[in-house]
This record gives structure tokens, C-alpha cells and sequence, in this order.
């Protein structure tokens, strides 16, 4: 099967052609009146036994069935946990901060009002 050089004259035999089937689906099937594309469901199941006759060939790219993994899940919510706290934390620290500035700033005024003394 495929392509080969003919002689001039050369005389098609019943399964042979000329004609290009590029663009129909697969497999395509030569009729008297020209190529025939495969229907969806024909394609469909080309390509699924294809893709098995490789994998049977090629065990390398078959990937063995993995159990679910809960630690990437449970990591994830202990991370939420600590930003949420952290939040906290930081709302908490920009509290006691803002009351720090105000007591500096009543010292300032009250060493100011007492003429720096």
C-alpha cells in the first residue's frame, strides 16, 4: 500500500486510484465511483483501536491509575488557615501601631507646649 511510480499506460486495478484521499476521515474507502470518507462513528472507532494497537506497542505511555492524593488538598487548607491568621495578626499590629503614633504624637504636643522642656 502507498505511493509508488507507474509506467505510462498503467491500467488501475479495482483498489487502486490516483485520486488523493487527504482530508476524509479514516479510513477512507475506494468505490467504483471514487474514495469515500468513513462515517463519524466508523472514524470513532478507527481511532480507538489505533490508539490501543499503540499503547499495546508502546507501554511506556501508558499511565498506571493513581490513587487520590488528599495531602496536596489538606496543605492547601492548612496554608488558608495561616493567611487567615495572618490577616488577623496584621490587623491586630496596624492597631497598636496607630496607637503608638498617637501617644508620640500627645507627647510631641505636650513637650511643644511646654516649650521643649
Amino acid at each position: 500500500m502507498g505511493a509508488r511510480p507507474e509506467p505510462d499506460g498503467y491500467q488501475l486495478k479495482s483498489n487502486e486510484s490516483f485520486d488523493n484521499p487527504s482530508g476524509l476521515q479514516s479510513p477512507q474507502k475506494l468505490t467504483p465511483t471514487g474514495w469515500v470518507a468513513a462515517t463519524d462513528e466508523e472514524h470513532k472507532d478507527y481511532l480507538e483501536a489505533q490508539q490501543k494497537k499503540f499503547l499495546a506497542e508502546n507501554p511506556q505511555f501508558t499511565q498506571p491509575s493513581q490513587p487520590a492524593d488528599d495531602k496536596g488538598t489538606e496543605a492547601l487548607g492548612a496554608l488558608g488557615k495561616q493567611v487567615g491568621q495572618l490577616v488577623i495578626d496584621n490587623q491586630k499590629n496596624a492597631q497598636a501601631l496607630q496607637a503608638l503614633g498617637a501617644q508620640v504624637a500627645s507627647f510631641i504636643a505636650k513637650d511643644n507646649a511646654n516649650g521643649g522642656k
